[in-house]
């Protein structure tokens, strides 16, 4: 009886633990719970919440920004970029272009869908991006796979397609009509504010293609709170608010051990 017993508890385990594993992942591009290659829950980042209390130097990533600021929240990133800290926007759709605005920045994403003959791939929008200029985070990076980026206008270019670049407006894969052959800028910067117009780099399939650029960003605070990382599942998000909350963290534990020990707190009795 006892060893049936074992097997069912391992049993009723190895199925928690299946729908466990279900019901804490999704597949929402840029989620941090996607871990398909999509998601982003390979790329080393702190998740932090609150733009009024980033440390001083450190580097923010706005990751697919898809909520707005708030007129605090943007004077909080105003200070942290005049105290030293570093801003970097990844974005493709220009959902940017309204805090870039807020912040004084003259540099806007142009959404569009840029490709090149520079490429080693099959897809046209695939294709390589060089670094141009002195910029940290492209420290001894000789190119850049881009994955489908938007060009950003104003700033200091710091990353450029080839000539062999145009915005394929028919997606057609060639050059046709009115399309011409040009130099696109695809990440520039202000002072401590970078923009950068491919948010794809930081997916997990494409971080293997990009390890010295991903490497220099380290270490790396990641917006949580206006970004597309976070998801609309109830059930991460009730389990994630259960962790940044001790007690109900604890609640929680309960619930999954105390069946447990009455279970064997019975059989003892018996």
């Amino acid at each position: 009886m006892q060893r049936e017993a074992w097997a069912v508890l391992l049993i009723l385990l190895l199925a928690g633990g299946a729908v466990y594993a279900h019901a804490t992942t999704t597949t929402e591009e840029f989620s941090r719970y996607n871990v398909g290659w999509n998601g982003t829950s390979n790329l080393a980042a702190e998740e932090v919440r609150d733009p009024g209390n980033l440390p001083p130097g450190a580097t923010l990533l706005i990751l697919a920004p898809d909520a707005a600021f708030t007129a605090d929240e943007t004077g909080y990133l105003r200070a942290f970029l005049d105290g030293g800290g570093r801003v970097l926007i990844a974005d493709e759709e220009g959902n940017a272009n309204r805090l870039l605005a807020d912040l004084g920045s003259t540099m806007r994403v142009r959404p569009g869908n840029l490709a090149s003959l520079e490429r080693g791939h099959a897809d046209p929008g695939l294709f390589t991006g060089y670094p141009v200029g002195n910029a940290t985070i492209f420290a001894g990076v000789e190119t850049v796979l881009l994955n489908r980026p938007a060009a950003v206008t104003g700033g200091e270019p710091l990353l450029e397609t080839s000539i062999l670049t145009w915005d394929d407006g028919d997606r057609d894969g060639r050059v046709s009509g009115d399309e011409t052959f040009a130099r696109r800028t695809v990440c520039a910067r202000e002072g401590n504010l970078t923009v950068l117009g491919d948010a794809s780099l930081f997916v997990n399939a494409m971080l293997a293609e990009n390890p010295k650029f991903i490497n220099n960003l380290q270490p790396v605070l990641i917006d949580a709170a206006h970004s597309r990382t976070g998801t609309t599942n109830p059930i991460i998000n009730a389990i994630a608010r259960a962790r940044e909350t001790p007690a109900a963290a604890a609640a929680f534990a309960a619930l999954v051990v105390l069946p447990v020990a009455w279970h064997f707190g019975r059989k003892r009795d018996d």
